[in-house]
């Protein structure tokens, strides 16, 4: 297994929808799946283990592509593998789950955010000698707030 096979999932979503999305792997790329995942899922419900995949790779190729990450592969569990943006490991499988069930309350745009704020270092520079942080953005809504916490690396 490979991380290429990541990227041939996140592949295989777009071109599943994008005739009617339009998913580029930008930015603004991300809301669209919030916006569909709207119409094809109720939260609070198991999520679907395929459409989990499917979001999860397209969210960690989306920020490996924009803001030079890596994937970090979990033979173990592909639906583990992290996405690593300047020091800094994310999990876009746990949040594609998180999205599902939960539904808008914790959209895909969101922790893309958190990864632009790994990539400037913002993060980091929060975390300078505290265990945890939270930052607040302006959004054309409500504002995002997201909570982050130092862990140890293994």
């Amino acid at each position: 297994m490979s991380t290429q096979m990541l990227s041939d999932i996140a592949q295989i979503f777009v071109d599943q929808v994008a005739a009617d999305w339009g998913l580029d792997y930008a930015e603004e790329s991300l809301k669209q799946v919030d916006r569909l995942l709207n119409f094809v899922s109720e939260p609070g419900q198991a999520p679907d283990p395929t459409l989990v995949l499917s979001v999860g790779a397209y969210l960690g190729e989306t920020t490996v592509r924009l803001l030079e990450g890596t994937w970090k592969l979990d033979e173990q569990d592909i639906a583990d593998s992290s996405v690593v943006v300047n020091d800094c490991e994310m999990w876009p499988f746990r949040r594609a789950r998180q999205r599902l069930y939960y539904g808008t309350e914790r959209p895909l745009y969101a922790w893309y955010e958190m990864a632009k704020s790994a990539k400037t270092e913002e993060i980091q520079k929060l975390l300078h000698g505290q265990e945890q942080a939270t930052m607040i953005r302006p959004t054309g809504h409500d504002p995002l707030v997201i909570k982050v916490k130092r862990t140890k690396k293994l």
